[in-house]
């Protein structure tokens, strides 16, 4: 058995203190905090993300990124708050595209007003485009999510349940993944992208990703759908595997970019973008996969 990494005291201290913010928010019911649980970290990794283009000598319009982050989740809460419900959220998504037309129209504009020609002028208006999509849009699948279900009999949201059900799959696999391959990680999963990741790793994760949607279930049975335990094994051994993507999926993009961390606000974690990485798959995963379970 190998020893644990310094890493390992910050990052559980870190992990407590997100745990309780987003206990403290489920406790109050209250939207204004879920607004924020999902409008910070999205901005925080937003930003985080052109700088590492920026670091990367990479162009881009970090100004118009944030200006368009901050219309989608406007845009997000103000319709889903007003018609909560698995097909009215559907609805959503033609003024999602809209938003993205009129951003890639607005680029191209703004390039062309610069007279901006040649790899710059490309980079700009796709390494923009694609942060927007990338890092809000797929995390603004939360709030889908949580708008996913009608309010109950006094006003209150329910389908905050079925994001912590996504979010603790999700979140426990990372943890997995740290432990046992800190502990037990003998062969390399992906040497070429993460070094540190192994097979041991993996399994660990998986096994503790089911564990935590079991967990779940059993504490919030109530205010989930009624699914069979097998279900919710699958569901949850499927949110593990495309949490491992989204985690390697941002390791990618820094090894390419040769930095190690998005950031440095959550010591043993990383930045916002390290922390939220993994959620950026299972959360749109899980959305279309319950909305066609569960109408």
């Amino acid at each position: 058995m190998n020893a644990l990494p310094s890493s390992f005291l910050p990052r559980t201290l870190s992990t407590v203190f997100l745990w309780v913010m987003i206990i403290i928010a489920y406790v109050l019911r209250s939207e204004t905090a879920f607004t924020l649980l999902i409008a910070i970290p999205a901005l925080g990794a937003l930003w985080e993300y052109f700088a590492l283009l920026r670091s990367g000598g990479i162009a881009h319009r970090r100004g118009i990124g944030m200006g368009a982050a901050v219309v989608l989740i406007v845009l997000n809460f103000w319709a889903l708050h007003a018609h909560p419900g698995t097909m009215e959220t559907l609805l959503i998504f033609p003024y999602e595209a809209g938003i993205f037309v009129l951003l890639t129209i607005f680029l191209l504009l703004w390039e062309l007003g610069r007279s901006s020609t040649g790899r710059p002028a490309a980079e700009s208006v796709a390494f923009t485009l694609f942060g927007v999509i990338y890092i809000p849009w797929l995390f603004l699948f939360m709030a889908k999510l949580l708008y996913m279900t009608p309010r109950d009999i006094h006003g209150f949201t329910t389908g905050q349940y079925l994001a912590l059900f996504v979010i603790a799959v999700t979140k426990f696999t990372d943890v997995g993944a740290f432990l046992c391959g800190s502990l037990f990680g003998r062969t390399p999963f992906f040497p070429n992208i993460s070094p540190k990741k192994t097979w041991e790793g993996i399994g660990g994760a998986l096994v503790l990703a089911i564990l935590a949607g079991i967990g779940i279930f059993y504490f919030f049975g109530d205010h989930l759908p009624r699914f069979s335990l097998g279900l919710i094994c699958a569901l949850s051994f499927l949110f593990g595997v495309a949490g491992i993507a989204g985690d390697l999926a941002e390791s990618m993009l820094k090894r390419s970019l040769e930095t190690k961390d998005s950031g440095h606000a959550l010591p043993g974690i990383g930045g916002g973008l390290d922390l939220i990485d993994s959620l950026l798959f299972t959360l749109p995963l899980s959305y279309f996969i319950l909305a066609f379970l569960h109408p």
